[in-house]
C-alpha cells in the first residue's frame, strides 16, 4: 500500500529497507527501532542497478520478510513490480512515494486510462465524460476507478 507516511510493523522476522538516494533517511528510524528489537534488516540505497540485482534480493529471502520501499513515483512502482515478481504480496509491503504521484483513472464509460495526479474530477481524453476519482484501486490494471460525475 503506498502512504504519505510509513508506520513500523510489529511481529515480522525480517526487514529489508530499500530507497532511492534521495529517500535514504526516512527509513533510519525504522533501521533504529529494527535494531533495537533485535530484528534482521537488509538495507539497500538502489541507484542504475539493474532489476536482476534487485530480482536476486527479493529472491534470496525467506517468508516472514517484510519489505519497506521510499523514493519517487518511477522508483517506488519499479521496485514494487519486481517484488511482487519475486513473490511479496501488497501485504508485506508498505510504499512511501515522495513528489507528484502519476496515477492512471480508468473511465467507466470507455475503459480508456487518463492520467491524473491529485485532481478529484477529469474529462476523459477519450470519450469526454466528466469523471470522478474514486479509491476503488486495481492491482491488475495499476489504476483508479473513475465514475461518471453527476
Amino acid at each position: 500500500m503506498i502512504r504519505k507516511e510509513l508506520s513500523f510493523s510489529k511481529g515480522k522476522r525480517k526487514f529489508l529497507f530499500c530507497a532511492d538516494s534521495t529517500e535514504e533517511k526516512s527509513l533510519h528510524d525504522f533501521v533504529h527501532q529494527a535494531m533495537e528489537e533485535g530484528i534482521q534488516f537488509d538495507f539497500h540505497i538502489v541507484g542504475e542497478e539493474p532489476d536482476s540485482f534487485l530480482d536476486m534480493w527479493f529472491n534470496q529471502q525467506k517468508m516472514g520478510s517484510y519489505l519497506y520501499i521510499s523514493g519517487g513515483w518511477d522508483f517506488v512502482n519499479r521496485v514494487k513490480k519486481i517484488a511482487l515478481a519475486a513473490g511479496f504480496s501488497h501485504e508485506e509491503m508498505q510504499m512511501k512515494v515522495t513528489g507528484p504521484f502519476k496515477k492512471k483513472l480508468i473511465c467507466c464509460t470507455c475503459h480508456a486510462g487518463n492520467p491524473i495526479e491529485d485532481e478529484a474530477y477529469i474529462t476523459c481524453r477519450n470519450c469526454g465524460a466528466e469523471l470522478e476519482a474514486s479509491t476503488h484501486y486495481s492491482p491488475r490494471l495499476e489504476a483508479y476507478l473513475g465514475y461518471v460525475s453527476i
